[in-house]
């Protein structure tokens, strides 16, 4: 059984370092002065995040949008529930209207429908993609046409809903590619009509995206195929993203490596179809709570806000690929409110009646969700280079003038300790702190503080966000860039089979002056297989860790993941090829993709190399002194077979330097580097299948 071992987290501006001794290092640095883009993207769209699972006009709802700065999201209603409130049948549509229109405006938010509205089994999507088209262009006004249309709410899941005789699978799979026809068409339609040019088409709602189950046959069945039938024709993929949390047995969460598994294998399959990555609409995430009762409750609604922060971290860096992402927090809901509910407001509601269990309403007041928009009040700005070497510790860092966000969130089941200490910053007139802690059976806490400067330490319990708002004296000023970019491979989905290389090529890859370079390895397997494959990039051995985003999973049938490799930026080259060789059969590599962040400029002023100032890195060797002026010396723990250490000395452009022969001692390489210029460089030490690096700073 495959074990994930646990950190303990230290923050500070150069250098941290883990509490818990044999466990590993653990750094999270950050630079203010250094402006981050993803692809070319920096300020933060809060439009993408930060908006309501609601399209209500209400006092209580603009109130919403005025005070949280929050979007309208999703609506249930638009062209095909028209036309049956019209005609009275599902698939019949009124005689469309004509007429010259010019370009039309929209309103930023989703228009779905309940597929019951929508589809019949042997519907003419022909017709049905006119009709849509004809309604949104002729019979309703901005305030009713949305951006973005979602033909159907999760329809796969009710394929099942449009045949006789109990499920057979066969049928399922014969409705679900009519369901995927009439969106492909309704796409088509819409890329044919020049006034809907401000509409987007996008599908397919995804509500189970399990797409490992049955050796990735869901994904077959499933996503693959609506990107086979109807994909060419949509602007947006939707997925909805859901974390079980169960106060009565384990929780089974998608937040973490299972919910970046599932977005990177959409994005690479999208890649090798269209030679483009066409871009998410998260339409519904947050968590379903098992186990709080029939009723409503404060304690149950609160639950799904630490999910939706576990998830929102992940889709924060994704922006340049996210046209919207809408957290599963309604509105008033009152269809719900009625006698066969005992007059309960639904779970999901922002809003709940003052008089719970009466039939009429006699006002309104938040429920426990307004913390996830308090939490996220204000912050905005251009991104701030921010890295955590913890997977289950997310952060997040932007900057809009003097106040700077520093955002922090804990995955994991543990409680993480963070040391603040170094932090480089101008004088600070004060510092909103925001914390939010959620607990399964009691309830949760959100405090507001004000500090007059940064404390020496955080203490995150498992699940916690916490929100920092440094408002300072001056906006320190931009002194370099970095640049994170993602490539993809053209291959994907590949089996794994014990002791097979399987290949992959990135080409066309951009480095700059400085940066680092992670590969995102996404498999699906059982528990007791490995984790663990042998790396080669280049040519070169790299280490895959133990640690990945979230929980270890163990309570789902498989293990289905994105566990991120770090890789010496010295080893990149505009071409570059990737070995992963597992020991064991079984299971597929979903998906591999290489990101590379690259900085603008050097950051050897940083004193990069105190990252090894810890007795052993995380692959058990130890590179000092650190800067250099003659001799490096390298030591290792634990045994090793039989072979003698190779060491490799590479410039920051990936150049392999010559040096002096190594002297090989016990445990321990000597590597004259007196030859060589100042400057930043990477070491690369090998001894048989183990291999490790640092950054070193020659003098």
């Amino acid at each position: 059984m495959f074990i994930k071992l646990r950190y303990a987290l230290y923050v500070g501006f150069l250098f941290f370092s883990s509490s818990l001794p044999c466990i590993g290092q653990t750094q999270v640095t950050f630079d203010p002065t250094c402006q981050r883009y993803i692809n070319d993207i920096s300020a933060l769209d809060r439009s993408k995040y930060f908006n309501i699972h609601s399209s209500g006009n209400d006092q209580e709802h603009t109130a919403l949008y005025e005070e949280y700065e929050v979007g309208q999201g999703r609506g249930f209603w638009a062209a095909f529930s028209a036309a049956k409130q019209q005609t009275g049948e599902v698939a019949a549509y009124p005689t469309p209207k004509s007429g010259e229109v010019s370009l039309l405006p929209v309103t930023r938010k989703i228009g779905t429908e309940h597929p019951y509205n929508v589809f019949v089994d042997g519907m003419d999507v022909d017709l049905a993609a006119d009709w849509a088209v004809n309604y949104f262009t002729y019979w309703v006004n901005e305030n009713e046409r949305p951006e973005y249309f979602e033909v159907m709410n999760e329809p796969f899941v009710h394929a099942k809903d449009f045949y006789e005789g109990g499920w057979d699978n066969a049928e399922n799979i014969r409705i679900k590619k009519q369901m995927a026809a009439l969106y492909g068409k309704v796409g088509e339609r819409f890329d044919q009509s020049p006034a809907l040019s401000n509409m987007k088409v996008i599908g397919y709602s995804s509500a189970w995206p399990s797409l490992e189950l049955q050796d990735f046959g869901h994904w077959e069945e499933n996503m693959k195929m609506f990107m086979d039938v109807a994909g060419e024709h949509m602007d947006a993929f939707a997925t909805h993203l859901y974390d079980g949390v169960n106060v009565e047995g384990q929780d089974n969460k998608r937040s973490g490596s299972n919910a970046e598994a599932i977005l990177d294998l959409i994005e690479n399959y999208s890649y090798i179809k269209w030679n483009e990555v066409k871009p998410h609409a998260i339409s519904e995430y947050g968590a379903i709570e098992k186990g709080y009762g029939e009723n409503y409750s404060d304690l149950a609604s609160i639950q799904t806000i630490r999910s939706i922060n576990h998830i929102l971290f992940g889709l924060l860096e994704r922006e340049d690929l996210m046209e919207i992402s809408i957290p599963f927090i309604t509105g008033k809901a009152q269809w719900h409110i009625n006698e066969a509910n005992n007059y309960q407001p639904y779970q999901a509601v922002l809003w709940k009646p003052t008089n719970i269990g009466e039939p009429d309403p006699a006002g309104w007041e938040y429920t426990p969700r307004i913390n996830f928009y308090e939490l996220w009040k204000n912050v905005k700005g251009q991104r701030v280079w921010i890295k955590s070497d913890n997977p289950d510790v997310q952060v997040q860092a932007f900057k809009d003038n003097n106040v700077l966000y520093l955002a922090f969130n804990n995955l994991d089941d543990l409680p993480q300790d963070v040391m603040l200490e170094g932090i480089s910053l101008p004088e600070i007139n004060q510092i909103t702190a925001k914390s939010l802690k959620i607990y399964p059976d009691k309830a949760h806490e959100m405090s507001v503080e004000q500090w007059e400067n940064l404390p020496g330490s955080l203490s995150l319990i498992a699940g916690e966000t916490v929100v920092l708002e440094v408002d300072m004296k001056a906006a320190p000023e931009v002194a370099n860039t970095m640049v994170s970019k993602k490539y993809y491979a053209e291959n994907y989905l590949e089996a794994i089979s014990a002791n097979a290389p399987v290949i992959y090529s990135f080409d066309g890859v951009e480095k700059k002056a400085d940066g680092y370079a992670v590969l995102r390895m996404s498999i699906g397997r059982k528990h007791d297989k490995s984790k663990q494959p042998t790396v080669k990039v280049n040519d070169k051995i790299v280490q895959v860790p133990d640690n990945w985003k979230g929980y270890d999973q163990a309570n789902r049938d498989d293990f289905f993941g994105m566990i991120e490799i770090p890789v010496p930026y010295a080893f990149i080259k505009e071409q570059n090829q990737v070995e992963v060789t597992f020991p064991d059969s079984q299971g597929h590599i979903s998906s591999l993709i290489l990101q590379v962040h690259s900085f603008e400029h050097s950051r050897e002023n940083v004193i990069v190399g105190m990252e090894n100032k810890t007795k052993f890195n995380s692959d058990g060797f130890r590179f000092y002194p650190n800067p250099v002026g003659k001799m490096l010396s390298i030591s290792w723990k634990g045994e090793f077979a039989d072979a003698s250490p190779m060491v490799d000395i590479y410039s920051q452009e990936g150049t392999e330097v010559q040096i002096s022969e190594p002297k090989i001692l016990s445990r321990k390489v000597l590597v004259d580097m007196g030859t060589l210029s100042p400057g930043l460089y990477t070491a690369y030490i090998q001894i048989g299948d183990v291999a490790g690096y640092g950054k070193i700073i020659k003098r």
